[in-house]
């Protein structure tokens, strides 16, 4: 499809919000390594930038299958509309690597600078507050108030609106894999050894005096060294240092990605179908009380009494910044920069277009909460 002229927005031309194309083939790929999540993720180094990144490409089942081919646009696009809504979102875009068995898939720079920060994942709060929390077994367990009790035990409330404020996205885009390991953390450690550099003579040192010096030499170990085997010690310090709450991430499960293509072509003609499939989406997060996992609406709608106003706030932006032209232009040109001789794994233009229908649904469903 040939890119379309669009008017700025925000300032911004279309080109802000259509993602880059990098061959990372003759980077430095670190093969054994694994995150969380559902996907294969490789940390990936440009030689050149000494930058580090992530290259996401779709999972390979154990029957050496690609179930979802397809899913790594559904992450470039989310955050191309997190990026319009003006979200804190980690930037996804396209990358190709040659040695891949699907050699097109998502890339995404790195939140942190491992000698400087750290991102820590929600599963490590719940496990922290509750040691015996098994997430492949307590599933109905993972509920908000689980998460809300695990994030106040460390004086983290005041990031559960950023929790909240995730929760709106998710239903925005119909994000079904919001689990322990997408979402987190980012402690900066780095200020704490400006801090010790400065000397216990500066007013900010103050911070420390729960530590000896012991205490400070072990912490020097754990960030150099990454010395990951104490995690009470490590908890222990993302209390003291600075902390933020991360980027949104990993939000591929999302606009669609599993409908097959049968379908795909029912629900653009038939729109009580589509109505029907968007009713059907789930959260991840559960709500206590209810046994089976809860519809995005509905876990929003239990949340409204205590974070009316950052639920509010959030659908107020995705209406003012909601246009269906703007959004049509920027998805039906998400795979513009893809050069020609990949143009088979471009997202097909019915996709394309059933991601739109989806956005615009779903945003009515939000309006409705308000």
């Amino acid at each position: 499809m040939k890119k379309e002229e669009i008017h700025t927005i925000d300032n911004k031309s279309l080109d802000y919000y259509i993602p880059t194309f990098t061959n990372i083939s003759d980077w430095q790929i670190d093969n054994q390594y694994n995150t969380g999540g559902s996907r294969s993720k490789k940390i990936v180094t440009d030689l050149a930038s000494g930058d580090i990144y992530f290259y996401k490409a779709s999972k390979v089942d154990k029957k050496g299958e690609i179930r979802y081919p397809l899913e790594f646009w559904s992450e470039i696009v989310s955050s191309k509309i997190g990026k319009l809504l003006g979200l804190n979102i980690l930037d996804y875009n396209i990358a190709y690597e040659e040695n891949d068995r699907q050699p097109v898939g998502c890339l995404s720079k790195s939140m942190v600078n491992f000698d400087k920060n750290k991102l820590t994942e929600g599963i490590s709060y719940l496990i922290g507050y509750d040691v015996e929390y098994n997430p492949e077994v307590d599933k109905e367990k993972y509920t908000f108030q689980f998460i809300q009790k695990s994030l106040r035990s460390v004086k983290f409330d005041e990031y559960l609106s950023n929790f909240v404020e995730m929760l709106v996205f998710d239903a925005f885009i119909s994000n079904s894999d919001r689990h322990q390991e997408n979402w987190g953390f980012i402690t900066l450690y780095q200020e704490l050894i400006k801090e010790l550099e400065i000397g216990e003579n500066h007013e900010d040192f103050s911070r420390w005096n729960r530590f000896t010096y012991k205490h400070l030499k072990r912490f020097i170990m754990y960030v150099r060294r990454k010395d990951m085997a104490n995690k009470k010690f490590a908890l222990s310090l993302q209390r003291v240092a600075p902390n933020k709450f991360s980027p949104i991430y990993d939000s591929g499960c999302c606009l669609g990605r599993e409908v097959t293509d049968k379908k795909v072509e029912q629900y653009l003609k038939d729109q009580q179908a589509l109505e029907s499939y968007i009713k059907k989406g789930t959260s991840e997060v559960h709500w206590e009380g209810i046994k089976k996992k809860p519809n995005h609406f509905l876990l929003l709608e239990k949340l409204m009494p205590e974070y009316g106003k950052t639920i509010k706030a959030v659908i107020g932006r995705c209406i003012e910044s909601f246009d269906e032209h703007i959004v049509s232009q920027i998805i039906n040109n998400i795979d513009a920069k893809l050069p020609e001789h990949l143009s088979k794994y471009k997202l097909p233009n019915e996709r394309k277009q059933l991601m739109i229908k989806i956005l615009t649904l779903r945003l009515q469903k939000l309006k409705e909460l308000i």
